[in-house]
């Protein structure tokens, strides 16, 4: 499978540059060089010198996938065999140790198969009888998604402040289109400990996603995002943020009876899951709306 780059700001990288004091390699056309994945199934990239693209190599071992999200949620420091062992295994096996030497020599394989060197893959062997060994991967500025990631939503909202809305949007757009599905995909079987990291950087998601739409009603393009907003309610449906944008979109493109409407979609939904009313936000937009105050809205 290919995976096109992505195109991204030449300044950002100028920014990445100065803030880890190293040269990202492919910021000379302007393109990412990812070469790692966490933003959907986990996955090594290797350059494709025939094609602007990059080959995707999927570990087909669940736990050696486990393994190298591990070492990237931990990129460039040193993971214990037992921190691995908690982190892979709600309850680790008897034979934890082995199995981790085992998913970490398939690492190395995908590393080795990517050119990527199998000294990227650094271990420290045991130093006391509780200490299983040590492992790092060495990881260099943008070449990790959720790296990139974070950083476009910081320089986003930068843009932002700045009150740069359009290319705040732009980069928002750049950031979200990353992910190739949930971090760490939905059939990675690990701790609850780790899916909880992983599940961390889907929040970020989801909190990127109401900026752009924040920044989209600011642009005016209201009408367009209110099936984008259902879309994201069908899966957080408790979102309160998200009700918000519902009801100004349909406020600002003149449908006044469906932001009233949403807001007791709302209230029902609330009522019957916790037994709750909407919080005082949306309770100030609601009275807002049935007042008219396109300031307030």
């Amino acid at each position: 499978m290919y995976r096109q780059r992505i195109a991204l700001p030449p300044e950002l990288g100028r920014r990445a540059t100065t803030e880890r004091n190293a040269r990202p390699a492919a910021w000379d056309s302007y393109s990412s060089a990812l070469r790692f994945g966490l933003l959907g199934p986990v996955v090594i990239w290797s350059a494709d010198p025939s094609r602007d693209e990059s080959v995707e190599r999927r570990l087909s071992e669940n736990k050696a996938r486990g393994t190298l999200a591990v070492l990237l949620l931990r990129a460039n420091r040193f993971v214990t065999q037992a921190q691995m062992s908690q982190l892979l295994w709600d309850t680790p096996p008897d034979s934890a140790r082995s199995n981790i030497r085992s998913y970490v020599a398939r690492v190395r394989k995908a590393l080795d198969l990517a050119d990527l060197g199998v000294s990227r893959l650094s271990s420290v062997k045991r130093c006391g009888p509780s200490d299983g060994g040590s492992y790092s991967l060495r990881v260099e500025p943008m070449e990790l998604d959720a790296d990139v990631f974070v950083r476009l939503v910081r320089r986003a909202g930068e843009e932002a402040r700045a009150g740069a809305v359009a290319r705040a949007a732009a980069m928002l757009r750049l950031a979200l289109g990353l992910w190739r599905g949930d971090a760490g995909h939905a059939d990675l079987a690990v701790a609850d400990s780790l899916r909880a990291q992983l599940d961390a950087l889907n929040q970020l998601r989801l909190v990127a996603q109401e900026d752009l739409l924040s920044l989209q009603l600011r642009l005016g393009e209201h009408r367009l995002l209110i099936p984008e907003i259902r879309g994201l309610l069908t899966e957080h449906q408790m979102r309160e943020g998200l009700w918000a944008q519902l009801m100004r979109a349909h406020y600002r493109s003149g449908d006044i009876g469906g932001a009233l409407n949403a807001y007791k979609e709302y209230w029902r939904v609330l009522d019957r899951n916790l037994g709750v009313q909407p919080g005082p936000m949306l309770q100030q937009l609601y009275r807002s709306i049935l007042d008219r105050d396109d300031e307030s809205v």
